[in-house]
C-alpha cells in the first residue's frame, strides 16, 4: 500500500472540499435552527458529501462516460450553478427561502431539519463541497489504485474518504459555536462576503473549463483546415 499516495489524496480531498471555507454558509442557512436541528444538518449533509464522493469513486469515470459527458463540459455546468447560487447568497435569497420552508412544518426537530435539508442540499452539498474539482480528484486517485490493482490502496483511499467526511460532519458542528462568537451582523456580513466568492468561484469554473474546451478541441480542429 502506498501510504504518500494515501496522504497526498487526504490533503488535497479535504483542501478541495474546504468544509471550513464553507462552514460560513452553512451556518448562514441554520442560524435561525435550534441546535439539535443544526446537528442533524451537519450529519445530513456530510453524509450526502460520503454518498457523492463513493459514488464518483467507484462510478465516476464510468459515468460520466456513459452519458458521453466531459470533466470540462461538468466544471462548466457546476460554474454557472454556483455563480448563480452566489448571486442568490449574496442577496439573501436562500437562507429566507429555507427559513420559510422550515415554518410550514414545525412538526419536530428532525422533520424540520429534513424540510432545511432539502433545500440546501443544493449547494452546500454539491457543488460547494462535492464539486468539479473534488471529482476530478477522487476519480484519477481511484483510477491509480485501480491500475497498480492494489487492493490495500483501494481501501486505503475508501477510509480516507470516510475519515474526512467525518471530519467534516466534526467542523460543521462547531457552526453554533461561531456563530455566537461572530454575532448575527458579523455572520451576515461573512455570509455575503461567501456568496460573492463562491460566484468568483463559479465564473473560474466556467473561464476554466472553456479555456481547456478550447486548447484541446477546437484550437486543434483550426489548425487541421489550415
Amino acid at each position: 500500500m502506498d501510504k504518500l499516495l494515501i496522504s497526498n489524496f487526504a490533503a488535497s480531498l479535504f483542501a478541495l472540499l474546504n468544509p471550513l471555507g464553507v462552514l460560513p454558509i452553512f451556518i448562514g442557512y441554520s442560524a435561525g435552527e435550534k441546535r439539535i436541528v443544526q446537528r442533524w444538518l451537519a450529519l445530513f449533509v456530510a453524509l450526502t458529501a460520503l454518498v457523492l464522493l463513493l459514488v464518483f469513486f467507484f462510478a465516476g469515470s464510468s459515468l460520466l462516460k456513459f452519458f458521453g459527458i466531459s470533466l470540462d463540459s461538468f466544471r462548466i455546468a457546476g460554474g454557472i450553478l454556483l455563480l448563480i447560487i452566489g448571486i442568490g447568497i449574496v442577496k439573501g435569497d436562500s437562507s429566507q427561502a429555507a427559513k420559510d420552508l422550515v415554518a410550514e412544518d414545525q412538526q419536530s426537530d428532525f422533520r424540520e431539519a429534513q424540510l432545511v435539508y432539502r433545500k440546501i442540499v443544493i449547494p452546500l452539498a454539491m457543488p460547494l463541497l462535492v464539486g468539479p474539482g473534488v471529482i476530478a480528484n477522487v476519480v484519477l486517485y481511484a483510477s491509480e489504485a485501480e491500475a497498480k490493482k492494489d487492493d490495500a490502496l483501494f481501501a486505503g483511499l475508501l477510509v480516507t474518504i470516510i475519515v474526512i467526511c467525518f471530519l467534516v460532519f466534526v467542523i460543521f458542528l462547531s457552526g453554533r459555536w461561531l456563530q455566537k462568537i461572530v454575532g448575527d451582523v458579523g455572520l451576515n456580513i461573512v455570509t455575503r462576503i461567501l456568496g460573492l466568492l463562491v460566484a468568483a468561484i463559479g465564473v473560474q469554473f466556467i473561464i476554466t473549463g472553456l479555456s481547456n474546451i478550447i486548447v484541446s478541441s477546437i484550437v486543434p480542429e483550426i489548425l487541421k483546415i489550415q
